[in-house]
Formats: C-alpha cells, structure tokens, sequence
C-alpha cells in the first residue's frame, strides 16, 4: 500500500480479503501541501521486505496524473517481482498525463479536489468517514 491515502481503504480491502497475504509500506509524496501534484515524486518510507518473485498488488488512493504510480511502478519493477498489479480506488482520468494500467478501480471520478477516507488536503480530513469535494475557497485561502 502506498502511505498515508490508501490506508483506510487498504483495511477495509484486507478485512474483505479471502486469501492469504502479507503486507507492506511505501511511503510517496508529490503533492506537498497544495491541491497540485508538483510531479516531483520522492519515496519518503521504502519498503521493509524484499519482494523478488512475489506477486505484488500496489494499493493507493487515487490515481491523478500517473507521475507518482508510474515512478513507483519503476521502483517495484527494479526489484523484480513475480508480478504488480494495480488497485485504485478513485480514478481521475481527465487528469492523466501518464498511462497506467489499473487492475482494480473502485470509481471514476471528475476532476474535482476530493479528501477524506484517507484522502487529506494539506494533512487535514483524512479522517472523514466518506469522499467529498473539498470548496475550492477552502484551499484559495492557503494559496
């Protein structure tokens, strides 16, 4: 799972699952504290085990421009899994600029700025039991 978005999503899909599995972390960041993605990617927390010939299932929150999913792609693929797929929950394709292939998609969404259930704007709403827009006068404030 990638840190710190998919982790609400990531314990409801593991409390469902009907398999065994094992889990680990990474932790990405390209966002900073605005509703941009700056594009540049930096893993913040690797993971803690080697995954060579595993297969690998990469759980994030949403994918937006396809920068941050496609560095960490690279980055698992370096350490040559059996396998990697992909489960987002949120997909906001009108904002692609990289093509990525999603496995699992839960929803596709326009391009609005959405937090909650992981999702946070500058480290806030995380917390919110459901997805909403967050009022673009809410982040015109901090700009």
């Amino acid at each position: 799972s990638i840190l710190k978005g998919a982790l609400p999503f990531l314990a409801d899909l593991m409390r469902a699952a009907q398999i065994p599995l094992a889990l680990d972390f990474l932790e990405v960041s390209s966002y900073g504290a605005g509703t941009e993605s700056t594009g540049a990617v930096r893993i913040l927390k690797d993971l803690a085990n080697p995954i060579e010939g595993r297969h690998v299932l990469v759980v994030e929150d949403i994918l937006d421009t396809g920068h941050t999913l496609s560095y960490v792609f690279d980055h698992l693929r370096a350490q040559r899994p059996e396998s990697v797929r992909l489960c987002v929950l949120l997909d906001k394709p009108a904002r692609r600029v990289i093509p990525i292939d999603i496995d699992y998609r839960g929803f596709e969404i326009p391009d609005k700025f959405v937090v909650g259930y992981g999702l946070d704007y500058a480290e806030r709403y995380r917390n919110l039991p459901f997805v909403g827009v967050l009022k673009p006068e809410v982040y015109a404030r901090r700009s």
